[in-house]
């Protein structure tokens, strides 16, 4: 005779139990970084906020199910881009997952999130213009320590198309002042990247160093201007970008980064065509020069002397 299993035991815990709980099944379990696990904590909170938890303890499995999830995700849908609708499909179901195998749930509801499907190649990356770029850096005060770290951090991602973890990241010793080199370091599994220190870029490091960067033991360059720590996660940069952008009254399109990527494509449009393609994997620090192709598609010039000619149209 085979008995039946029993139920697991219904586990009581609070919204921020239940985040430790899965960072902690994150770092030791899956072994995945602490950045990746901030990054699908942030997808994970609007699942819990969506599902409307009280702030007592409560058991999971009497407020998630089918229903539930289909519901969310039908509500996510429309208020958010593909990119971000992916991102939170992979953390809902990483989160299904974690629950069941921490026996929060008694069954594991991942297969009930689809997939959202990514066409390689399949967009044209949209930069921040050249003008409102320009515009943005007249715009910072940098008579007071925030303008000048912000006039610093917006001047390298004008100036070398760098991810914002690789500025969170820049420490004191990346800087090279006596041969005039900047070294980033690698990010995202692709290479360091190293370049030439202009001399923009140098005075307006040397100016938030010298006379805005707070009295701190952490090597970062930037640092919070509150506690001198560094800077916890992107969501940082991505506030001190907008705001800056809201102050000036800049218009940025739609669909456009009003964060750091939107440096980042602003210049490998301005690279692609000018410089050896190689060279523009090189200064994005892509390992593969596969990554770095979706560029090519920004090179409308190029692409018009590709194109054959209509049948039966003259030149």
């Amino acid at each position: 005779m085979v008995l039946p299993t029993p139920d697991p035991p219904r586990l009581l815990l609070t919204v921020p139990d239940l985040c430790e709980q899965y960072r902690h099944h994150a770092l030791t379990i899956r072994n995945v970084s602490a950045g990746h696990v901030d990054q699908q904590l942030t997808y994970v909170k609007r699942l819990l906020d969506f599902l409307g938890l009280p702030r007592t303890a409560v058991s999971l499995r009497d407020v998630l199910n089918e229903e539930a999830i289909t519901a969310f995700l039908i509500d996510y849908a429309p208020r958010y881009g593909p990119e971000s609708r992916r991102q939170m499909h992979v953390a809902v179901r990483t989160f299904l997952r974690f629950a069941y195998e921490e026996r929060l749930m008694p069954l594991d509801l991942s297969a009930f999130v689809p997939t959202v499907r990514k066409r390689a190649m399949g967009h044209i990356p949209r930069a921040l213009a050249g003008s409102c770029i320009a515009a943005l850096e007249s715009s910072i005060d940098r008579s007071c320590p925030a303008g000048r770290r912000d006039a610093a951090v917006i001047c390298l991602l004008s100036t070398y198309g760098v991810r914002g973890i690789q500025i969170r990241r820049l420490c004191l010793e990346h800087v090279d002042w006596e041969n005039g080199c900047i070294h980033f370091p690698a990010a995202k599994g692709g290479h360091p990247v190293k370049q030439h220190l202009t001399s923009k870029a140098g005075n307006r490091l040397a100016d938030y160093i010298v006379d805005g960067r707070p009295q701190s033991p952490y090597r970062e360059v930037f640092l919070t201007l509150a506690t001198a720590t560094p800077l916890p996660d992107a969501r940082v940069l991505w506030r001190m970008i907008d705001q800056r952008l809201r102050a000036a009254r800049i218009s940025v399109p739609k669909n456009v980064s009003r964060g750091t990527n939107g440096f980042r494509h602003a210049f490998a449009t301005r690279m692609t065509g000018k410089v050896p393609f190689k060279d523009v994997a090189d200064m994005l620090g892509h390992r593969s020069p596969s990554s770095t192709l979706v560029y090519a598609k920004v090179d409308v010039q190029t692409l018009r002397q590709a194109a054959l000619p209509w049948p039966g149209v003259s030149a």
